[in-house]
């Protein structure tokens, strides 16, 4: 076997030497990369606000930026209220009914970014939620999320222990029509979204995924919207603007259609219709019918 004498790799400098054109390219300018076609000196490559995943880390290398500028994930908290609410899994007594909704906030908080530091479940009575307050200050949290406790009963923990910090209202919309918002003594952003599943996730798109995504320093905070017939008619609240859970059909992909997550609707117990809804249908208030063919204005969840 013949030895190669060695050679040190030169990148690309071992092949700009003097070439022989043997024949001439097709049009001129034919395999020339110029100077600047990509990008100029000085030109914006990735904008403030914009996430960072594969293809923009990408850029930024190609253009020899080895580091860049980011803001931290949002600590939250998320802490439901009920003294009904086990562990799933659970041997369940009469009145008991599986934890959840803490499950689903944690997933859409790290879908939105942001990091949870605490996870707790306190009771309809004493003094949970100012002590859940306390603990998630602690965790160095900038945002707590409550779920349930901030309607009209006689046991709303959050509503009653949180007034000097929270406001609460009825907001026009179906499902999510009680919410609670505020900041406490040391800066942390109070949200209280109702206790039923499908009424917290809807609060959660509304009110918290934009908020989380500001403090990120994100430019875009909504969800991508798109207009599709729906399949199938439905009823919606006269007065209130109506988020149902939606399965979208895309087995036509030069026309996608709509139809509801669950037989009941926009019920705002169905947790089970979440599991197939992949969007939110946005029906405006004054509108108290969707029929078959109608456009609607669908939110993407993905």
């Amino acid at each position: 076997m013949r030895s190669c004498p060695s050679k040190t790799p030169q990148g690309l400098a071992d092949s700009l030497g003097t070439i022989r054109v043997l024949r001439a390219p097709t049009a001129a300018g034919a395999h020339i990369r110029r100077r600047g076609e990509d990008a100029l000196a000085g030109a914006e490559l990735l904008p403030a606000g914009v996430p960072l995943g594969a293809l923009q880390l990408a850029a930024a290398a190609a253009a020899g930026v080895a580091e860049v500028t980011v803001t931290r994930a949002p600590r939250v908290a998320v802490v439901s209220t009920g003294s009904e609410l086990m562990p799933p899994g659970s041997a369940l007594r009469r009145g008991q009914i599986p934890e959840s909704n803490s499950e689903l906030l944690a997933g859409l908080v790290a879908e939105a970014g942001g990091e949870l530091v605490l996870r707790a479940t306190v009771a309809d009575d004493g003094d949970g939620p100012p002590r859940a307050v306390a603990d998630a200050h602690a965790a160095g949290a900038d945002v707590v999320v409550f779920t349930g406790g901030v309607s009209a009963g006689a046991y709303e923990p959050v509503k009653n222990t949180l007034g000097a910090w929270m406001e609460f209202a009825r907001v026009a919309m179906q499902p999510g029509k009680p919410q609670g918002f505020g900041v406490s003594e040391h800066g942390i952003l109070l949200f209280g979204l109702p206790g039923n599943p499908v009424s917290a996730a809807v609060s959660f798109e509304v009110f918290v995924r934009p908020a989380l995504l500001a403090l990120q320093g994100r430019t875009e905070l909504d969800r991508p919207v798109i207009l599709i017939p729906a399949s199938v008619p439905w009823s919606s609240p006269t007065g209130r603007r109506q988020y149902l859970p939606v399965v979208v059909d895309r087995s036509d992909p030069a026309r996608w259609t709509a139809r509801p997550a669950t037989h009941g609707g926009s019920a705002s117990h169905f947790a089970g219709g979440l599991a197939r809804a992949e969007a939110f249908a946005i029906v405006p208030a004054e509108v108290d019918r969707v029929d078959a063919g109608d456009l609607v204005a669908v939110m993407l969840m993905a």
